[in-house]
C-alpha cells in the first residue's frame, strides 16, 4: 500500500479559538483591577476534614474583598 492508502483517523478537530482574545483581555483587566494586588488563593498547604468545609472556604478566599 502507498502512503496516501493507509486508513487513518483523526482525533480531534482544528479550527478558530472558541475564546474572543479582545473580550477576554477586558475581562482580564477587569478581574486584576478588582483583586487588586491580592492573590485569588492564599499560598501554602490547607488541610480540612470535609470537602464541604474545603470548597466553603475557597469560595470565601475567592469571592473576599
Amino acid at each position: 500500500m502507498q502512503p496516501e492508502e493507509l486508513p487513518m483517523k483523526v482525533v480531534g478537530r482544528t479550527g478558530s479559538p472558541k475564546v474572543n482574545v479582545e473580550t477576554a483581555n477586558d475581562f482580564l483587566k477587569l478581574v486584576a483591577a478588582v483583586r487588586g494586588n491580592r492573590p485569588f488563593m492564599p499560598k501554602g498547604v490547607w488541610r480540612f476534614k470535609t470537602f464541604e468545609e474545603a470548597d466553603a472556604w475557597k469560595l470565601q478566599m475567592i469571592t473576599r474583598r
